[in-house]
């Protein structure tokens, strides 16, 4: 274990993790996730890659699922605003207004979950789709798919330049 290398991948990378954990649990709840995320790097540090992002993010992908499991935390639609509303920048900040913000997250919390995160995961966390379809464990080509058709979905409803990116 070299703690040098752990000590400078914290440093690189907690803020992601913290803000991917926040997306999805809440402020408080963010810390005990990036915590067991980096706990979980420390035990198995041989385990990380010499890209540990998109690995961090996986693991707090499921230190995040354990959590929600534990706490039933989301329960629907009411509770999935809540969460995309705390994490995004606020109205004056994104150049946007209110109503567009609003109209954002309802389109975000509707969509299905694994095309919100293969977006989310893209255009907020900026992870290539290599990366993205790594963390979701599932091959790049589906998660393209994934992306099209999140952004149709978006398209249809409202053009939204909160959430648009290329990959």
């Amino acid at each position: 274990m070299d703690v040098a290398e752990f000590e400078a991948c914290w440093h690189a990378h907690l803020r992601r993790v913290s803000a991917y954990a926040e997306r999805h649990v809440g402020r408080d709840a963010s810390y005990d996730v990036a915590a067991s995320t980096f706990l979980t790097a420390w035990r198995t540090w041989d385990a990380v890659p010499a890209e540990p992002l998109p690995w961090l993010i996986a693991v707090a992908r499921g230190h995040v699922r354990n959590h929600l499991r534990s706490h039933r935390r989301r329960a629907g639609l009411e509770q999935r605003l809540r969460l995309l509303d705390d994490a995004t920048p606020s109205a004056t900040d994104a150049g946007t207004t209110a109503a567009e913000r609003s109209d954002a997250l309802a389109v975000l919390a509707a969509m299905p979950d694994g095309e919100r995160e293969a977006l989310l995961l893209v255009a907020w966390e900026g992870l290539t789709t290599e990366q993205a379809a790594e963390v979701l464990g599932c091959r790049p080509g589906t998660l393209r798919m994934r992306l099209h058709r999140a952004r149709a979905r978006i398209e249809a409803t409202t053009p939204l330049p909160l959430i648009r990116s290329t990959p």
